[in-house]
């Protein structure tokens, strides 16, 4: 099954039921689906041909989700571009994967303005939000203007690239996955079985659409069931979201840990987890502290299911039940139909407990980054995708990460995980948040360093962090410099930027 049968199928099951509210807006799945055809007509009368590339550049909108999957019913393929990358940024990657069109909005054209002109591939510029064609692009309200709203012809098979992910870039130039449409279906569906996501739900997504978390959770997977999504565009303050919360009756609510560490730390009513209709939690796209999982269920009152995933695993990779057994500290087991494996150096599989780099096997695994056959080789071995990440698995099956291969450091020698130092001083009552990282050091090779944000209306002195830790973890693992922080640097989707800080 391609995505836009899956669509096609919800549609033609579910086509009075509200796929999307947004902005007191209700987009049923018949208004859905036929407003995607209209976009594929549009786009085939464009010049667009099967594996060309479609931009979209802008913020939360439905138009984002119709120009998605209006590419993909014709074979195009869906390129989401961060929202917070600069022009010179946005270049980059039109020019990389030569994108010929680019769906973009009116807030956004300010950002490309600049390089407008750069970008030779585009064949034409689809703004969202504007009332009048130019000679520079199309509104989409006109785009939207087709008479024609039965599915398009096309040759689109499941093995068919579908989406190019561009990675987030914390380590240079991002790299685009290339995911067919089984990649993501199979992700959808096995994240469905693995959370219990029912037809009934109703789900908050306030994400960025362009990240492989938010979309494929919070899109793909409500979508291929029949849910309804509750989408919000700029989320501005916390407000907005506990409105949504307790008036738009959400049932199942996704995060990062940057949301959930607010939550945690926000006053409720006492008799809130008592009216709101929240079943379940998932934290995933960053390591979520072990001490906000007890506040936010004990001011919730339901399961916060930390998960695990990467853009070139669909994203999603592993999760703990959200029935049985939920370990604190673990991302839970892997999705049906993925399997993992701990890897030494020479890339033999480790026993039980012992740590190593997690490899991942399964129909999520990307197809391979574009154009970088050899970035790909040193990435999926075997048709095993090695995801860089450090982790161990306990008898039960369920994974660990330990921290990432490129932050682990190694301290006269001996390597020492940045995560478990962050994971002890999360302990701290007055932390908000921290990260540490390595520092050079003449005698030691390197050594840790702490940066630390305090809760607001707290104080904190460095003496009072070494007390916590010295109890707590071995001498050598102990920063050795310690940085209190108003804020610390992070990405649009609130992972902190390990590298701004070093």
């Amino acid at each position: 099954m391609t995505l836009g049968q899956m669509l096609e199928a919800t549609a033609q099951r579910l086509p009075r039921k509200c796929a999307i509210k947004f902005s007191g807006r209700k987009i049923s799945y018949r208004e859905l689906n036929e407003s995607v055809n209209k976009i594929s007509y549009n786009l085939l009368s464009l010049g667009l041909k099967k594996g060309d590339r479609v931009g979209i550049f802008s913020e939360n909108c439905p138009e984002y989700i119709m120009s998605y999957f209006g590419a993909l019913k014709i074979g195009g393929i869906a390129v989401p571009i961060n929202s917070f990358l600069t022009g010179a940024e946005v270049k980059f990657i039109v020019d990389n994967c030569q994108i010929q069109i680019l769906i973009t909005s009116s807030k956004f054209l300010k950002t490309l303005q600049p390089v407008l002109s750069q970008m030779p591939s585009i064949k034409k510029f689809i703004v969202i939000g504007e009332e009048s064609d130019t000679a520079e692009y199309l509104s989409f309200a006109t785009f939207l203007k087709n008479e024609k709203t039965n599915p398009p012809e096309s040759s689109v098979s499941e093995d068919d690239l579908a989406v190019f992910i561009y990675t987030s870039g914390t380590t240079g130039h991002p790299k685009g996955a290339m995911l067919s449409h089984r990649n993501l279906v199979c992700n959808a569906r096995d994240s469905t079985t693995a959370t219990d996501f029912r037809e009934r739900d109703k789900i908050l997504v306030f994400l960025p659409l362009f990240h492989s978390f938010t979309f494929t959770v919070g899109v793909l997977t409500p979508l291929s069931l029949g849910s309804t999504i509750l989408l919000l565009g700029s989320v501005k303050s916390m407000n907005e979201i506990r409105h949504a919360i307790l008036f738009d009756r959400v049932s199942l609510f996704v995060g990062v840990p940057a949301v959930f560490n607010v939550l945690a730390n926000k006053q409720f009513p006492w008799f809130f987890k008592y009216i709101h209709a929240i079943g379940l939690m998932v934290s995933g796209s960053a390591p979520l502290p072990t001490p906000v999982i007890g506040q936010i269920e004990q001011k919730f009152g339901c399961p916060l299911c930390e998960g695990y995933g990467l853009s070139e695993a669909s994203p999603v990779v592993a999760v703990n039940p959200r029935y049985g057994v939920r370990k604190p500290g673990s991302i839970g087991l892997p999705l049906p139909n993925v399997e993992v494996k701990i890897l030494d150096e020479h890339r033999k599989e480790l026993p039980i407990g012992d740590v190593g780099e997690l490899a991942v096997k399964g129909p999520n695994v990307m197809q391979g980054y574009f154009n970088m056959p050899e970035e790909t080789a040193k990435t999926i071995v075997d048709g095993w995708l090695l995801t860089g990440d450090i982790a161990k698995l306990d008898q039960d099956g369920y994974i660990y990460i330990v921290d990432r291969k490129k932050d682990m450091l190694l301290v006269r020698g001996v390597n020492v995980y940045p995560r478990e130092i962050e994971d002890v001083l999360y302990q701290h009552p007055k932390i908000l948040e921290c990260a540490v990282i390595g520092v050079p050091d003449e005698s030691k090779g390197e050594i840790p360093k702490a940066f630390i944000v305090v809760k607001e209306g707290e104080t904190l002195t460095e003496r009072e962090v070494r007390d916590h830790i010295k109890e707590r973890l071995a001498a050598y693992k102990h920063p050795k410099y310690i940085e209190f922080r108003p804020s610390l640097p992070k990405n649009a989707t609130q992972k902190i930027m390990k590298r701004e800080l070093r």
